[in-house]
């Protein structure tokens, strides 16, 4: 075999890494493998190009990092990469030595190479970016495509790609779930009629469950946990809306087996439901929005001081019913339809989107609008994935993706296009990944679907709830090594472990 058609590393070689042959079949075991793990389940689906799948023509023969082409073409182009990354796990680190390899590399000849650096057995695979963009071709049609000097070292990064490694019942649930949020290693949920549901994830188990509100819907809950409360963080602030227009905010103290409400007040100026609140970034403020076509801004460190205001007395056990009412700072009056979302880019812009068909982006300091796209239809849900980026969900279940920087006011991409639907009943979750590339989407239709912003409008990973049972909410879920996915269906709480 000549030179030429070898996977080199310059300065360290690659040789002590890998000396032994693998036959064509153990090469293919990452990917039948994976395949292996969505066949076993019908209800799972996992999206990829053409040109991923491990066919005979991209077999490797022996270990190290080769392609075989017609023996008799002794000329192969070689390009010299260097890898990084930014998983975290240190055993994921490649150093940035410079190697030297094929043009006609593709993602899974890198990500064998990479599997032999990192000395990896298991059943993982790797993606691959070069600026920013997820390689999809051979390098060389990916630097032709994108204009990339080809004399440059090409800078490659590596990620884990996804996959869906089990699911874990947490839960039986008799009410249904309107919203999930995680904090930490804890699952906060609330139910419609009321009642509030707190988990430990780390061992799976129901820390407390507590009915707030009797005989009155529920359509809208926020959480939030910081220093501001307690310095130990032992306190959360809860906030429900009510369908009378009535806003409740609870001063909880967590302890390991319980949850003791140490405070509570009211919040005033809405007449209808309400849809959404929301916290900004540093949690100074709070909005409210709903039926009555006004978003309200309240000072949030006022009501942090109200809840506190008496639990400086060590010897005070009753807690404190505040019988008055807490009224905006300000209030911005909304021209028609209902207010389904209001998230927060920063601690200022914040996004409003509703039933009016129209988008909205506010500026809190001066509360009017900085930004505005019309949409021809009403808007169920929506969330921030960036500073810049936002996605929604509309009342035909078409998802989008939209940039503030884009002045036309068409979406950057639509993940629906050419009648492609992801799903047939109204979208129920809208969910940004921390990470800022993937986001989630659930629905009645019992579909949950995973997406990365850096693809075309296939979701990455999709799969069914058991029993084909209604999504009623979904969220991440973050422990030190994977993204999970947690699901309030019909009567299950469940987690999908990545």
């Amino acid at each position: 075999m000549s030179e030429k058609n070898k996977g080199k590393k310059k300065k360290n070689s690659l040789s002590d890494k890998m000396e032994n042959d693998i036959s064509s079949v153990d090469e293919e075991i990452d990917f039948e493998n994976e395949s292996d793990d969505y066949d076993n389940n019908n209800n799972d689906e996992f999206y990829e190009d053409d040109d991923l799948i491990d066919d005979d023509e991209n077999n490797f023969e022996d270990d190290d990092v080769v392609v075989h082409n017609n023996p008799n073409d002794n000329c192969e182009k070689e390009i010299q990469i260097c890898f990084f990354t930014n998983i975290e796990n240190e055993k994921c680190k490649i150093d940035s030595s410079t190697y030297t390899v094929p043009v006609t590399f593709k993602r899974i000849d890198l990500s064998r190479m990479v599997k032999k650096l990192l000395d990896i057995e298991d059943n993982v695979s790797f993606e691959f970016l070069i600026n920013k963009k997820i390689l999809r071709t051979t390098i060389e049609e990916f630097i032709r495509d994108h204009n990339i000097l080809s004399e440059n070292v090409i800078e490659i990064e590596y990620s884990i790609s996804l996959r869906k490694r089990e699911s874990k019942n947490i839960d039986k649930i008799c009410e249904w779930i309107f919203e999930l949020i995680t904090i930490g290693n804890k699952l906060y949920c609330s139910t419609f009629d009321g009642t509030l549901l707190y988990y430990d994830m780390l061992n799976f188990r129901k820390i407390y469950e507590k009915k707030v509100i009797d005989n009155m819907p529920v359509y809208s809950y926020n959480i939030y946990k910081s220093k501001k409360l307690h310095n130990e963080l032992i306190y959360n602030e809860s906030v429900i809306g009510l369908t009378n227009g009535s806003i409740k905010v609870f001063l909880n103290e967590e302890k390991e087996k319980e949850i003791i409400t140490r405070n509570e007040l009211y919040l005033g100026n809405h007449i209808d439901m309400i849809k959404c609140i929301s916290f900004n970034k540093d949690y100074s403020m709070l909005l409210s929005a709903g039926n009555d076509n006004k978003i309200n801004i309240f000072d949030n460190n006022y009501i942090i001081n109200e809840l506190l205001n008496d639990l400086t007395n060590e010897h005070n056990t009753n807690k404190r019913k505040k019988k008055s009412v807490v009224f905006p700072k300000k209030c911005i009056h909304n021209d028609s339809g209902m207010i389904t979302s209001l998230k927060f880019f920063d601690n200022i812009k914040f996004l409003s989107t509703g039933l009016d068909k129209n988008i909205k982006i506010y500026d809190l300091t001066s509360s009017y609008v900085s930004c505005s796209y019309s949409y021809n239809k009403s808007i169920i849900c929506s969330d921030i994935l960036n500073n810049n980026l936002f996605i929604t969900a509309d009342e035909h279940s078409m998802i989008k993706l939209f940039d503030v920087r884009n002045t036309n006011e068409k979406p950057v991409l639509s993940l629906n296009e050419n009648k492609y639907h992801m799903h047939d009943k109204i979208i129920t979750s809208l969910k940004t990944n921390k990470n800022e590339i993937y986001f989630l989407s659930s629905s009645h239709d019992g579909y949950t679907n995973i997406y990365d912003i850096r693809l075309n409008n296939l979701p990455v990973y999709t799969f069914q709830s058991n029993e084909k049972s209604k999504i009623l909410s979904s969220t991440w879920f973050y422990n030190d090594e994977h993204n999970c996915v947690v699901n309030a269906e019909e009567n299950n709480l469940v987690l999908h472990i990545f």
